[in-house]
């Protein structure tokens, strides 16, 4: 459940707007008195048992459905011949074409995990964007107390519930309803003489009643409930379960949101909980399950229009609109999900409402196994029952129904089935990845696996965060860290699904009786907070007599006022349209800024300077493009997150080879930062002017507007920890539970993106600790936002750890690998060149150059004192707690320098040269923030004259810019003149000039370094091409044309062929400079290439780096970050 520590003003609802709700409710509630005063009740339920006498088609079943329309027969004759049919092309198909049907059964199997996990997301997604849970206010109730209230009937089927008699009966006396209008109808079989004779005992009031239904088949709670209908005398009818505990206002609370809904609203569906959810294990993942399904589900269902299958109590109707129907399907065991439907083919709808039934979660394993094994089997009949005229079916409703009722039941249902063969084939090939790779290539092409794959790691990953977040929306805390283990539920509801399919073609209308009332043998203790059918076609005759029977028992449509239909939702203040003004100014400057930057730089070819963008840029692209394609040619040293982005462009070759295909993504990350940044400072000053004036502080940096515009991964970092940072600050002043899913879910993608998020990730850990018991959460509360925090924030570390050792057999490859941070640093620090290694001083004093340099001393003199004013004003507050992990860097690179794990070359604090002065771009966001409540500070001082101090803000937020142009953009002058620059080599011209369209090149990709050459990445041959590698390496002369050889130590090409008498036989030295070689294979002619060098070679003369440093161990692509 969504919360807030604060209510701002201008949302609270006026006194006038609630006299208005008051006035409206009243009327309509004093309309329906007088429309129920014209209505004979009894003559009416005498016409409807006239009518079932007459026109059932299903004796015995106390209902109108006909044949056709039901699940008397599960399969029609015409579903049995083409289930039939495809049976046996299924074992033809496998006999005659083999591997290649098997394949085509992937393909389809995968399908129909994407269209699942698809709608999944966009439920969740709208629900988590604007819940349409209706809700009424207690207080509105409390004043309408006297009011006359409509007439309502409470069915309560029952059958050997003993054991619950005198729960249910006390909830339902505890009903807040007018006993005058309330008529409880007790359903009881003729058969089942312990709960007759138990009801005998219970002393009952004159509103109860005691209906014993007719002995017959199917004995089926449906059945008993149409028996019901024919004596219910209320306008209103509810069904609840024998175990319920309703909320004592959901009565009233129906009524009223009949009473604003237009009259296509047919039903309204309460929310079901768990009273008995911490009983053991079983009932956790039960009531979690219960959590996300009505708190995420449904709610998503309604609010995209879609059919809602409603839960098996709680579900309040017109009478009439069920009598329309025809009543329920007696020979349905999921009766509830049937009628949902049938309502949305007749055009109707449902609504959920903010109140909620207690129920008992099964609890016993073996009833469990019962209880879901008709809910599947019932799935199953409703879904072959509502296929089997699918043109008549779409004529009725649209292709989004269909679309719908194939995925939500058929689809869903199906993938019950397959879901273990895929876990056990993912458990095999993890296990003995080795032995049958070569039937997973056969079973499983390329097209095929990548989008399984990913449905098996993000899809599992999904549905976990899914519980999760249900469990938090309803406040079941101590939930959270169980959901974890939701695995062996999973599995549990698998092993169900096979007993469902056995009674289905056996037993398909027997009833599997819950038992209940475990929990009251047990001592354990309540838990929750007390707060969801179908058209048919009938003959003509019944179709107009029951349509009547809907239209003269509706009371006329009495339009409420607009702000009834959105409560509690209020219409913007003037106040809130200036911030959109605001916003919208930062966003169109962030827009602007951008474009412009990307088109100076373009034009000065100088997007692609640095050694590591194009080499980010080449592991995105041999995903697609290279010998071996596939998801492993992202490595295992940079992280993928950055990559990932690129793959919607990365397969353009214009986009690929002008670098735009990075610079695009540098872009958008770049306008979201500024977003999140603004959001940040506005919701720490209120100031919208102070801060978009601070947004543009991060903006006009130009060494930002330089990155933003090069396929570096600094951007993609930089935007995934703000927005972490600003969904952090936001949770601390609302407590709201999706800003804290945002924060955690934003943090993950940090985690993703570079190292840097791995720091912010740990350091948020105690700050969520902290904030929990500054708000004093319960201990429940605080172990489950923590356990959310872990699994959805932290997946990806925990994902690349199984990665690295998936493709190298060990985790931590990453940081023991020959191109790791650790690796290739070491021999950096045992020559004495890297000063910050274990000098605490020098570490911080070196990025605090870099800082400066980047971002200029003024303002960061102003952020400090900026910041030093906020605390000191607001130490007593909790977001001060918020400012920490925006200055996450300052830590993280000075603990990196310390360690080891980071280089930074700038004057003053090492060598002459500069290197990696790019990492102190993740300061600036932190300094704006800082400058934006600078800003604020000076708008509160009453100057004189008051365009001092909007002549004062400017200066502020112009010079800074303009200082920085001036010095020089030092991110810049790095990829012109520093490391992290690389010029063409050579070597690389006396290739270019010989190099034939189609030859391969062997060379150790991490030693030597390649400008763009316009050669397709498949005619490289390096590590990440396995069995081509091996074998080049093994017989060069076979496999490659061209070798390129460095002669720096880590070159494996270098040491395999160095003294290799066989390979210098084979192979010609062309060209031997600046510890680059060039050779050619004797095998193939050696013919010169019509091309133009220079103009290949033009984006990198702006590099000026000394071509000899590229053969030193100072030199290397910087792939720790």
């Amino acid at each position: 459940m969504e919360q807030s520590t604060q209510s701002p003003a201008h949302l609270r609802p006026s006194t006038s707007g609630r006299l208005a709700q008051e006035h409206h409710f009243r009327a309509w509630l004093l309309q329906h008195e007088q429309h129920e005063l014209q209505i004979d009740r009894y003559k009416e339920c005498f016409g409807y048992r006239k009518h079932i006498k007459r026109y059932s088609a299903l004796p015995g079943s106390f209902s109108l459905c006909r044949p056709e329309h039901s699940a008397h027969k599960t399969l029609t004759r015409a579903q049995r011949v083409i289930l039939g049919f495809l049976l046996c092309t299924c074992l033809l198909a496998v006999c005659m074409f083999q591997w290649s049907f098997l394949t085509l059964v992937m393909g389809l199997i995968t399908l129909l995990y994407i269209l699942t996990l698809a709608l999944s997301l966009s439920l969740s997604f709208q629900t988590a964007l604007r819940s349409d849970t209706f809700s009424i206010d207690e207080a509105l109730l409390q004043r309408l107390q006297d009011a006359p209230w409509p007439s309502y009937t409470i069915l309560c089927p029952l059958y050997r519930e003993s054991a619950v008699l005198p729960q249910l009966v006390q909830a339902l006396l505890k009903l807040d309803y007018p006993v005058d209008k309330l008529q409880i109808l007790l359903l009881v079989e003729k058969k089942d003489r312990e709960t007759r004779e138990a009801l005998k005992r219970i002393h009952l009031p004159e509103h109860f009643e005691v209906l014993v239904v007719p002995a017959g088949r199917p004995r089926t709670k449906p059945r008993a409930c149409n028996y019901g209908l024919m004596w219910a005398r209320g306008h209103y009818i509810v069904i609840y379960d024998a175990e319920d505990i309703p909320d004592p206002l959901q009565l009233k609370k129906a009524a009223l949101t009949f009473a604003v809904q237009a009259p296509e609203v047919a039903c309204v569906q309460a929310k079901l909980s768990c009273y008995n959810a911490s009983q053991n294990l079983l009932t956790r993942w039960y009531a979690a399950e219960y959590a996300m399904w009505f708190h995420l589900v449904l709610p998503g269902l309604q609010r995209l229009g879609l059919p809602v299958p409603l839960g098996g109590t709680s579900n309040h109707f017109r009478t009439a609109d069920l009598r329309s129907l025809g009543g329920w399907d007696a020979y349905n065991v999921t009766e509830d999900c049937d009628v949902g439907l049938r309502l949305a083919r007749r055009g109707l709808r449902t609504v959920m409402i903010d109140s909620t039934t207690e129920e008992e979660a099964t609890s016993k394993l073996l009833f469990w196994l019962r209880q879901r094994s008709r809910w599947i089997k019932g799935y199953m009949q409703t879904y072959f029952v509502h296929i089997r005229q699918p043109g008549n079916l779409l004529r009725e409703t649209n292709p989004r129904y269909l679309l719908v009722l194939n995925i939500l039941l058929g689809s869903s249902v199906t993938l019950l089935f397959f879901t273990p063969l895929m876990w056990i084939l993912s458990c095999i090939y993890f296990l003995a990845r080795p032995s049958v790779e070569w039937f997973y290539q056969q079973l499983f092409p390329a097209p095929i696996f990548y989008p399984a794959f990913l449905c098996f790691v993000f899809g599992n990953f999904y549905y976990v965060l899914l519980y999760m977040y249900g469990c938090m929306r309803k406040e079941h805390y101590q939930l959270i860290p169980w959901t974890l283990g939701i695995l062996c539920y999973w599995a549990l509801t698998w092993l169900a699904a096979f007993i469902a399919l056995y009674e289905l073609l056996r037993e398909p209308h027997y009833w599997q009786k819950t038992a209940h009332g475990f929990h009251l043998v047990s001592s354990s203790q309540k838990q929750g907070n007390q707060r969801h059918r179908h058209a048919s076609k009938q003959r003509s005759a019944l179709k107009t007599s029951l349509l009547n029977i809907r239209q003269r028992d509706i009371v006329p449509y009495v339009p409420a006022p607009p702000f009834l239909h959105r409560l509690p939702e209020i219409a913007l203040s003037k106040q809130e349209s200036k911030s959109h003004l605001w916003l919208r100014l930062t966003l169109i400057s962030a827009i602007i800024c951008s474009s412009g930057a990307l088109l100076f730089f373009l034009a000065r070819q100088e997007t692609l300077l640095y050694a590591d963008a194009l080499s980010h840029l080449r592991i995105a692209r041999k995903v697609f493009d290279s010998l071996t394609p596939g998801l492993a040619q992202l490595g295992t040293v940079w992280l993928p997150f950055h990559h990932i982005l690129m793959f919607p462009f990365i397969w353009n070759d214009t986009l690929w080879h002008t670098g735009l295909a990075g610079s695009l993504v540098s872009m958008c990350c770049y306008v979201a930062t500024a977003l999140a940044l603004y959001h940040s400072a506005h919701r720490l000053t209120g100031n919208q002017p102070a801060s978009c004036l601070g947004t543009l502080c991060f903006l006009l940096n130009p060494n930002i507007l330089y990155l933003q515009t090069t396929p570096l991964s600094e951007l993609v970092c930089i935007c995934t920890s703000t927005i972490a940072c600003a969904c952090f600050l936001a949770w601390i002043q609302s407590g709201r539970t999706r800003t804290f899913l945002l924060c955690a879910l934003a943090t993950n993608t940090a985690t993703a993106s570079r190292y840097d998020g791995w720091f912010l990730f740990i350091l948020l850990l105690p700050l969520i600790a902290l904030i929990c018991w500054k708000k004093r959460y319960s201990l429940s509360k605080l172990i489950g936002h923590m356990t959310l925090f872990l699994f959805a924030g932290g997946f990806s570390i925990l994902l690349w750890f199984l990665w690295n050792a998936a493709l190298f057999g060990d985790p931590l490859e990453f940081q023991h690998g020959a191109f790791s941070a650790q690796t290739q640093h070491a021999g950096l620090i045992q020559e004495g060149v890297v000063s910050t290694f274990h000098n605490l001083s020098i570490a911080l004093q070196t990025y605090l150059s870099t800082i400066i340099a980047t971002i200029g001393p003024v303002p960061l003199l102003l952020a400090g004192i900026a910041i030093l004013f906020y605390c000191i004003q607001h130490r007593r507050e909790l977001t001060i707690w918020a400012l920490l992990p925006f200055f996450a860097p300052l830590p993280f690179y000075t603990l990196a320098l310390y360690n080891g794990q980071a280089v930074i070359y700038i004057p003053g604090t090492g060598p002459t040269t500069i290197y990696n002065v790019r990492y102190g771009a993740a300061m600036v966001v932190p300094v704006a923030l800082a400058l934006a409540l600078f800003i604020d500070r000076i708008s509160a001082i009453h100057f004189p004259v008051s365009t001092f101090r909007i002549a004062l803000c400017i200066v502020i937020v112009l010079s800074q810019p303009l200082l920085l142009i001036s010095q020089g953009v030092i991110t810049l002058y790095d990829g012109q003149y520093g490391y992290s620059c690389q010029a063409a080599q050579p070597a690389v011209r006396t290739l270019l000039r010989y190099y034939q369209q189609g030859e391969r090149i062997l060379l150790d990709e991490g030693a030597v370094f390649l400008p763009d050459l316009s050669i397709a990445l498949r005619n490289f041959v390096g590590e990440g091409n396995r069995h081509y590698w091996e074998r080049a390496l093994l017989k060069p002369e076979k496999q490659v044309t061209w070798v390129l050889l460095s002669r720096r130590p880590q070159d494996r090409v270098a040491r395999r062929f160095w003294r290799d008498a066989a390979f210098h036989k084979k192979f010609t030295l062309l060209h031997d400079e600046n510890g680059l070689q060039l050779y050619h294979n004797n095998a193939i002619a050696l013919h010169q290439a019509p091309r133009d060098v220079d103009m290949l070679l033009a984006p990198y003369k702006r590099c000026t780096i000394n071509l000899q440093l590229a053969s030193s161990p100072i030199w290397y692509n910087d792939k720790s970050r």
